[in-house]
């Protein structure tokens, strides 16, 4: 099992529940630009109260690790709760995020991409998934953030919206980070 075999059991429990979600990290940022080597899945989902059960369902048994007081502490906490595969050591990293405009404007711009022939799964917008790995560098410093966002610049960077990058890295506290990256990719 890889990543992406991984993602779509995930997209498919989460369809089954009517959950709302995207594709975000390294997977994401493959899609847009070049291939880097993952064993984590990142997932931002918009769980709700009721659906939380039945998620923890969908991973029980041997195959998966899941815990069900996680995944309660995330939703009360707005943070994240993870699923491993057991035979792969691959991880879900399922983010629970606070709900703010920007989120729900996230949510909105996420689209469809097909990860297997007529098999497609919800895919963070390239500019929100530059956005947020701008604020992970600005928090923690890890360089694999400015790696991704320059690769996917290089593959799709014309297809992106520059204007609304401009204007989101000033709402977001990272204009420097984001004229950092347009000055390492020529931009």
């Amino acid at each position: 099992m890889g990543p992406r075999d991984l993602l779509l059991i995930a997209a498919e429990a989460l369809d089954r529940l009517e959950t709302r979600y995207f594709v975000a990290g390294s997977v994401a940022s493959s899609i847009y630009g070049e291939y880097r080597s993952t064993l984590d899945v990142d997932i931002v989902i918009d769980l709700k109260l009721e659906n939380v059960v039945e998620l923890a369902a969908a991973f029980a048994g041997d195959e998966y690790y899941i815990s069900l007081p996680a995944i309660w502490q995330a939703l009360e906490e707005g943070s994240q709760f993870n699923v491993i595969h057991s035979t792969s050591g691959l991880k879900i990293d399922f983010m629970v995020p606070d709900v703010d405009a920007y989120t729900k404007l996230r949510f909105e711009r996420a689209r469809l991409f097909e990860i297997f022939p007529g098999r497609s799964v919800w895919v963070c917008a390239p500019e929100d998934l530059i956005l947020k790995k701008l604020e992970y560098y600005k928090m923690g410093g890890s360089d694999k953030h400015l790696r991704d966002i320059a690769s996917m610049i290089r593959v799709s960077g014309e297809t992106f919206d520059r204007t609304y990058l401009d204007r989101w890295a000033q709402t977001l506290g990272v204009v420097d980070e984001w004229k950092a990256v347009c000055g390492r990719v020529g931009w």
